[in-house]
């Protein structure tokens, strides 16, 4: 079956007579041979010689014809005819594949794609099978040929499905096929078990779907997690920048309340006398009342600031705006207090 007819035909070959016939298999009860017809190429299936005139092997392959010739189906191989060839004897004229077999196919180690579509031909083959009420029985790799052209699949030796359907309806339970199937192509069944072949397809689909939505789902995630650590960082800092403000508007109400100490002093209307101790002693208990105030604002403003840490902007502006507010009171002011000297 592994040997390809791609020489040009000539018209001798159209010949009605069986040509070429050659034995490609010998088993046990039956002889396997390739022969021509028509320029076309077949298997002939024949019954081995000593058990060619027991009765019952002669009704085992009427029955395996009787099977095979109602089995249309483009991915098993079709059955034509019973015939009696002379020198090979009473044959089933089957499909000749130009392949070879699922294990061959295999270490050739297909692409996933590949392998995925042979597996769902051989669903369509075997749940056209189930449909009719049949189970394959013998699914193996050598029962499974894979074309050359195309890399399509033929199902292939129908003899144990012959004899079951007539002799045990009862057995044909599709799990026999499933399961062998499962141990052939393993890696494209979802865990669980499967009573049918729709049933095998559904879990398929739904694995197919989940592993579709997995890369969305990873997706979603990642992106709401960015958003949510944005969200933190962004609240944070937002709430940094509120407390600064909040810090701001008290720096600014002690600055406001200093101004008015200030002016105070300075509006009284008392002069100094630099030549007068007592002038002087006074001078000295004004200033002193104007530091002790200085001195309570800066302990409020090292106080506030600690609410930062070292080396954190907000710190660092927070004391740049209490320091500058301090020089613009002092540039307006202090002069005005030296002024009360006289």
């Amino acid at each position: 079956m592994n040997e390809s007819s791609s020489a040009f035909i000539v018209p001798t070959d159209f010949s009605s007579e069986w040509r070429d016939i050659t034995l490609v298999q010998e088993r046990t009860h039956s002889l396997v041979y390739t022969a021509t017809r028509y320029g076309r190429r077949y298997i002939l299936k024949a019954i081995a010689p000593a058990y060619a005139s027991l009765t019952d092997h002669q009704l085992q392959q009427e029955q395996e014809f009787q099977l095979g010739i109602q089995l249309v189906h483009p991915n098993i191989a079709a059955t034509y005819s019973l015939e009696t060839i002379d020198g090979v004897g009473r044959c089933i004229v089957q499909e000749w594949i130009d392949g070879v077999t699922l294990g061959e196919w295999l270490q050739t180690k297909p692409t996933k794609g590949a392998q995925e579509r042979v597996f769902e031909q051989l669903l369509d083959a075997l749940e056209y099978l189930h449909g009719l009420q049949l189970v394959h029985h013998d699914l193996k790799a050598d029962n499974i040929l894979i074309t050359r052209n195309g890399a399509n699949v033929k199902l292939i030796d129908f003899g144990l499905s012959a004899v079951d359907a007539i002799l045990s309806p009862v057995s044909n339970n599709p799990q026999t096929d499933i399961q062998a199937l499962r141990r052939l192509l393993p890696s494209f069944f979802p865990a669980g078990q499967f009573d049918t072949i729709p049933a095998l397809r559904k879990a398929i689909l739904r694995r197919k779907r989940i592993a579709q939505m997995l890369p969305v789902l990873f997706s979603i995630i990642l992106l709401s997690s960015a958003a949510f650590f944005f969200y933190l960082a962004w609240h944070e800092r937002y709430a940094e920048q509120q407390r600064f403000e909040q810090m701001t508007r008290v720096v600014d109400t002690h600055i406001a309340q200093e101004r008015e100490l200030i002016m105070e002093l300075v509006n009284r209307p008392d002069s100094f006398d630099r030549h007068s101790s007592a002038d002087m002693m006074a001078f000295a208990a004004y200033l002193s009342e104007y530091t002790q105030m200085r001195q309570r604002q800066w302990e409020i403003r090292d106080s506030l600031v600690e609410t930062y840490p070292e080396n954190d902007v907000l710190r660092e502006q927070f004391f740049t705006r209490w320091g500058h507010k301090e020089l613009e009171l002092d540039k307006e002011f202090y002069p005005q207090l030296l002024g009360k000297q006289k």
